[in-house]
Order: structure tokens, then C-alpha cells, then sequence
């Protein structure tokens, strides 16, 4: 595993999609929420939020050999989930559950106030458009202050490790999501090491 990773429980990714991208995601959840596709949850009830929608699966997909390449580690998708904040809006520090054993938070857009995002035991991670943290979600707790501005959009991306002690929550229980050429779990189970990280479209650099 990474070592600042596994240290720390996070790492900061400057750029982990193209600004632009980061911009049409947010502005899709913008209209998401407009037509009614969102939905509340337990967690941010006041926030507006989407789970597994194409989109947020293709990122998902697309980003898996970067984060590979930063946990140094064969992965399995679990689930994308993203969410639209609003003002006021707060996360209450907290440790994930098993699906999200290695996560990728991406700031998408906002606007007006803080994008940040807090790591125990008080590391403020300040996020442009397009950067993220990729973190041990089910190790590290984290945290946001409440939220000052108008909206702001996040997407997180979760996997767990191929024939790890979380391996079971592959595609969070539900491989239909995906064609049987992704969804290949006698492939995509193996414990196998990342050896390289493959270049992606989606990289700024």
C-alpha cells in the first residue's frame, strides 16, 4: 500500500479530473436536482444526492487505475455516489462502511464558500475544481464544516481492495449495474499488485 496512505489514511490528488469535466458533473447534478432525480438521505438529509447514475458509474470505472496506482493495490469497484450541498449543510465526522474501503472525493463546483474537506485529527484539505483526496474510508474519519455558500457539488468514488478483507462488497452487491464484461468477478477478484498507472483522459496531467 502507499505509504503516505496508509500513514496518514489519506492523500491529496491536485487534479485528479480536468477542471472542465468537474464543471459539466456539477452542472449535471445542478440539473439532476432542478428535475427531481435526486434524493435525501440519512446522512446530509438536507442535501440533494444521486447513487450509481451512468455518469457517476463511468467515472467510476475511468478512474479506477488511477486510484490503483495511488493505493499500489489491485481494486474492485463498489459504488459512486454523489452530492449537492446546500447552505448550512454539514457532515458529522465519521468512519465509512465496508464498501468504501479505498475512496476518491472529487470537488466538482460550487458556489460561493469552502470545499474543504477534514481529516482526523484536524487536517483541513482545501479542494479546487477537479481535485480530490483519495482516503481509507473505513479508517480514517472525516468530516465537513458546515457549508457558508449557495451549492456545491462532490462525487466520491469507492472500491475495495480484489481478495481484500472487504473483496465481498464488490459492485456493493450488485454486478447487474455493469455488462459481464466488467462485472467478470473470477477477473476482477484476483489479489493481483498495480503495477503501473495506466494514462486516462480524464488526468490533467
Amino acid at each position: 500500500m502507499n505509504c503516505e496512505l496508509q500513514e496518514r489514511g489519506y492523500v491529496v490528488v491536485k487534479g485528479l479530473i480536468e477542471p472542465n469535466l468537474a464543471r459539466v458533473m456539477y452542472k449535471a447534478l445542478l440539473l439532476m436536482h432542478w428535475r427531481g432525480m435526486c434524493f435525501r438521505d440519512n446522512h446530509i438529509p438536507t442535501a440533494a444526492s444521486v447513487s450509481n447514475e451512468p455518469i457517476t458509474d463511468a467515472l467510476l470505472l475511468e478512474l479506477q487505475p488511477r486510484i490503483e496506482g495511488i493505493y499500489a493495490r489491485r481494486l474492485v469497484p463498489a459504488y459512486s455516489y454523489a452530492r449537492l450541498y446546500f447552505h448550512g449543510d454539514a457532515m458529522i465526522r465519521h468512519r465509512d462502511r465496508g464498501s468504501c474501503e479505498v475512496s476518491a472525493s472529487i470537488h466538482l463546483g460550487k458556489d460561493g464558500g469552502d470545499s474543504s474537506l477534514w481529516f482526523a485529527p484536524n487536517s483541513k484539505v482545501e479542494m479546487e475544481c477537479g481535485d480530490g483526496a483519495v482516503y481509507l474510508g473505513c479508517e480514517a474519519e472525516h468530516w465537513r464544516e458546515r457549508f457558508t455558500g449557495n451549492t456545491m457539488g462532490q462525487i466520491f468514488l469507492h472500491y475495495v481492495e480484489a481478495g481484500g478483507r472487504f473483496a465481498q462488497n464488490y459492485f456493493d452487491g450488485h454486478p447487474d449495474r455493469f455488462p459481464p464484461s466488467i462485472s467478470d468477478i473470477s477477473r476482477l477478484n484476483r489479489a493481483e499488485p498495480a503495477t503501473s498507472v495506466r494514462s486516462s483522459p480524464l488526468e490533467s496531467s
